[in-house]
């Protein structure tokens, strides 16, 4: 089975899709047109990428073109994914312990099994009040992640990373603390909509609203709050958020930035009916 043979059929085993597509080519032609998008990368990049031409990319990206993607093509999509993927999710940050950098190989190599094992390996021997402990959790997330975002080890072990850095305030753990949440926030936005979405959406949502509620940095609070728009999750969370950036900034620019900002298109009739009752 091809690799994105196997992405339909992946899609097609969904009980609640984000998107249901009329064949195929039209599957194949979006899931492209997505990993661009995603990564913000051009026609012309992912060109170059896949060593083809950008007419060949726009065939690509046409639902309409009769032409089928090469299985040899499909390999190399599968590949830059997967770079692209890693280059998003991971930085190694100075100092790097040795064994990140064996982790980072192992991931790049695609040698997934053996990056988990090692990592589950090294959470199981490192010391509780390790220094390095909240890296390490995250990076052992890490490599449960990139072959299943979402899944249940690696939502735990992001938490504990979480968890392991609080009280810290040096320049490195918030640097870790900032790439865990970017991490999660990547893997959310390639679930599809249904529970497990939700899930990982409140999970991320509880934790930027407790770093708020340590540093008091509003930035937190517009990451929670596009977390939940981005997760569907409920009308209470869009308008307790709200609410609280309000408190924080005044009314004139959080009402601006949430009617302006696609970002925030969920939260934007909460905002509007809240506004007109106070």
């Amino acid at each position: 089975m091809s690799y994105l043979q196997h992405k339909w059929s992946e899609h097609e085993r969904q009980s609640q899709p984000t998107r249901r597509y009329a064949s195929q080519r039209e599957f194949e032609a979006d899931w492209i047109y997505t990993l661009r998008r995603r990564y913000r990368v051009s026609q012309e990049a992912l060109a170059v990428m896949a060593n083809v031409s950008v007419t060949t990319v726009q065939n690509w990206e046409n639902p309409r073109s009769a032409k089928a993607i090469a299985e040899h093509n499909q390999e190399r999509l599968r590949d830059i994914e997967r770079d692209l993927w890693i280059k998003a999710h991971v930085t190694l940050l100075d100092p790097c312990p040795p064994y990140i950098k064996a982790l980072y190989d192992l991931m790049s190599a695609s040698k997934d099994d053996s990056a988990r094992a090692l990592a589950d390996y090294l959470v199981t021997t490192l010391p509780e009040h390790d220094p390095g402990r909240a890296r390490l959790l995250h990076w052992a997330s890490l490599t449960h992640s990139i072959g299943e975002p979402g899944s249940v080890r690696a939502r735990s072990l992001s938490e504990a990373a979480l968890e392991a850095l609080a009280g810290s305030d040096t320049q490195l753990s918030a640097a870790i603390e900032n790439e865990i949440l970017g991490s999660q926030f990547e893997d959310l936005l390639q679930l599809p909509q249904g529970e497990a979405r939700v899930r990982q959406g409140t999970t991320l949502m509880r934790a930027c609203e407790r770093l708020f509620q340590r540093d008091r940095q509003p930035a937190y609070l517009w990451n929670a709050l596009e977390v939940a728009c981005r997760a569907t999750l409920d009308t209470q969370s869009l308008f307790r958020l709200s609410q609280a950036l309000v408190d924080t900034l005044g009314l004139d620019p959080v009402r601006h930035r949430i009617r302006t900002e696609a970002s925030f298109d969920a939260a934007r009739l909460v905002f509007d009916d809240a506004a007109t009752r106070n």
